[in-house]
């Protein structure tokens, strides 16, 4: 009786050996795999930063570069199966980003994406809540070009705070946009003053208006349409007219259109 008990647990403890080094090599083999899985993408994904530009009018962004972290990943995704979302990446950053760049004026996003921002200089508050549901109508998002008095008044119209932009001169009218939306937005360079120094000091971002239409919007974004701009847009009652059949116009051309905050990251 002895005997049998003592052949009765090794055979136990030998059916346990095997299933516990199954368990051990079926494992390993799904970490190789993911191993292989997170190196093969990243050699498709991995790009370094592609830079930017200087120009007299200011300096046009480069693009971030991007490295798959392999270890955070792999940690990420141990013992299951590749998955996409759980990549992680390490930043490269460009020389010419807005972080590092304060103290000049941006003009343009990168030129290496299909991406536009559309900004709406309101002024008059007659027509820009109805540009804005253009917009909406079209799936895309536009910004606004605000003074701190029209910021007050017309801040609770306003759905998303993110996309509006400074039209100040001094820096009374700054700490007060400040006090609204703290420091989460960018100053734009009026003809009348140059506000890159007193912006710089709130750490804001500054940017000079290149392309501004007045009027006949459809046909003068024709002409400047491009990877990275900015393009500013008078509230008049003929811009609203002709917004929707623009935007469908640039989006036919192969463009996004994105808030100012993603062109610019």
């Amino acid at each position: 009786m002895k005997n049998y008990n003592k052949y009765f647990l090794i055979c136990i403890f030998t059916l346990f050996g095997f299933y516990y080094i199954n368990k051990i090599i079926d494992y390993s083999e799904k970490n190789n795999v993911l191993l292989v899985s997170i190196n093969n993408y990243a050699k498709d994904f991995d790009y370094k930063c592609r830079e930017g530009s200087i120009t007299t009018d200011g300096i046009v962004l480069g693009l971030t570069g991007l490295k798959v972290n392999k270890d955070r990943s792999y940690n990420n995704m141990k013992g299951t199966l590749f998955n996409e979302k759980l990549i992680e990446y390490d930043k490269n950053d460009c020389i010419l980003n807005k972080e590092n760049n304060l103290d000049k004026y941006i003009i343009k996003g990168n030129d290496y994406v299909n991406n536009i921002s559309l900004v709406i200089d309101v002024d008059n508050l007659k027509y820009y809540r109805k540009m804005l549901k253009v917009g909406e109508n079209n799936d895309i998002e536009l910004n606004l070009l605000m003074n701190f008095n029209n910021l007050r008044n017309e801040i609770d119209n306003i759905d998303n705070h993110s996309n509006i932009l400074f039209k100040g001169k001094n820096k009374e009218e700054l700490n007060d946009f400040i006090g609204i939306l703290h420091n989460e937005f960018y100053c734009v360079k009026n003809s009348e003053q140059d506000i890159i120094e007193m912006c710089k000091n709130k750490k804001v971002n500054s940017i000079n208006i290149i392309n501004y239409i007045s009027d006949n919007l459809l046909s003068n974004t024709k002409k400047i349409l491009d990877k990275g701009v900015i393009i500013f847009i008078k509230e008049t009652n003929s811009n609203l007219n002709e917004l929707s059949s623009t935007i469908k116009y640039i989006k036919s051309r192969g463009y996004n259109i994105v808030s100012i905050n993603e062109l610019l990251s």
